[in-house]
């Protein structure tokens, strides 16, 4: 004689383990896109940014920091630049910064900066006119 039971499961137990998997795939995909976007981000004007390393610059782009240590010290004292790399297009003095709109050449390059020194220093990629 065949008896025939009724065997009863969760439902919801396959749903929630699809849903959570689902949920992981999302944030790792966000996470991904994310870091993209910031990488692009940081890659167009490293030096800006501070953080001429590896991934985000190029060999030019150290070079170019390295040049702008070179200039600051004179940034700062307001002193001629005595390289031939280096080019002052105009120097302005504001809310107690000095701004100088540089003309460096870097690894065959011709690359235009503008150098706000202050109590920080930062810069910022310029069209050169």
């Amino acid at each position: 004689m065949k008896r025939w039971v009724l065997v009863l499961t969760e439902r919801g137990s396959d749903r929630e383990g699809k849903r959570g998997r689902t949920a992981a795939l999302l944030v790792v995909l966000g996470g991904l896109i994310g870091s993209w976007g910031v990488g692009s981000v940081l890659a167009s004007d490293p030096i800006g940014y501070g953080v001429p390393i590896w991934p985000f610059a190029d060999t030019a782009d150290r070079a170019e920091n390295a040049l702008l240590s070179q200039v600051v010290p004179a940034v700062r004292g307001n002193l001629p630049l005595n390289d031939e790399n280096v080019q002052v297009l105009r120097r302005t003095t504001a809310y107690g910064s000095a701004f100088w709109t540089l003309k460096l050449k870097v690894a065959g390059e011709v690359r235009c900066r503008e150098v706000a020194v202050g109590p920080d220093v930062t810069s910022r990629r310029v069209p050169c006119s």
